[in-house]
């Protein structure tokens, strides 16, 4: 005899407390997961130019080959948004005081760098000149450079120690644009996400500096062995935080795809091809075959 049990679901009695808080939790939980899947974009198909201030190549080799994605929670997924969905105000700031900004190249697209045979680069965002007022040289064209930042020493430190020392990252991200486009200087502007106050500086980039990081770049994507480990000890701060350590130092296996298997070799237009059967369709990448070798 077949005996169906039915589960008595009690409805939300909103009038009551307990049960509005008890929506609200529930709200609260739908709205993170939501957020966690909506911004997140998978695994970057290029090594990004912002990323090229980190100073472990390794973290940055393993990412580039797609060995574990980094997931965040809903709160942090919409923090990262904070910054994007800043950029419209920051350009329409500079145009209300006069600034010719461009957004997009004759491309009708972003402003974007590239090399490695199109497994490195970046987005700008965007370039402008300063209103005659100014009284500049007419050939001056800056880069532009969006950031927010919470109060703290993360935003105040811009003011008085300067971008290069308060923001390396932001300054190695700025100059690899300004040594590849020829820019020599940028207009950075941070805004503070708690009361509004905007900080800006001109900075003078180093294409040095900019050169030495497109070629490490090229280094790291061709590299066909791991890199070296920032530290042998995984209690190093930058290893103990890093969503890559099981994989560095425990031996993890890698997520299997493509460009997570020894077969494969990054080429020319930003292709990837198997030493096995040849050119990897893009599709297929994501997923590899039964031959998958983990790096």
């Amino acid at each position: 005899m077949l005996i169906i049990w039915a589960m008595a679901i009690r409805m939300l009695n909103l009038s009551l407390p307990t049960d509005r808080e008890k929506l609200e939790e529930l709200l609260a939980e739908d709205l993170d997961l939501f957020c966690q899947t909506y911004y997140e974009q998978g695994h970057r198909n290029h090594l990004g130019a912002s990323e090229m201030g980190e100073e472990c190549w390794r973290k940055l080799w393993y990412g580039f080959r797609w060995t574990k994605l980094e997931w965040h929670d809903g709160r942090m997924m919409r923090l990262f948004n904070v910054g994007h969905s800043a950029e419209p105000r920051f350009v329409t700031y500079l145009r209300g005081i006069g600034f010719e900004v461009k957004e997009f190249d004759t491309d009708g697209k972003q402003f974007r760098i590239s090399g490695a045979m199109g497994h490195y680069g970046g987005s700008l965002d965007g370039l402008c000149k300063a209103p005659s007022r100014y009284q500049l040289s007419e050939d001056i064209i800056f880069l532009n450079e969006f950031k927010t930042n919470g109060t703290g020493k993360g935003y105040s430190d811009v003011e008085e120690k300067g971008v290069a020392k308060a923001k390396p990252r932001h300054f190695a991200q700025m100059s690899q644009y300004g040594y590849h486009m020829k820019i020599k200087y940028g207009i950075y502007m941070i805004e503070n996400k708690n009361d509004s106050e905007i900080t800006i500086k001109v900075v003078e980039l180093d294409w040095n500096l900019g050169a030495q990081l497109e070629k490490k770049a090229e280094q790291i994507i061709f590299a066909k062995e791991p890199p070296p480990r920032i530290s042998e000890n995984k209690s190093f701060f930058n290893c103990k935080y890093c969503h890559l350590s099981g994989i560095c130092h425990d031996g993890e296996q890698p997520e299997k795809n493509c460009r997570s298997c020894r077969n494969a070799v990054p080429t020319e237009n930003a292709t990837w091809t198997c030493s096995l059967y040849g050119l990897i369709p893009p599709e297929f990448v994501k997923t590899g075959c039964d031959n998958w070798l983990p790096i």
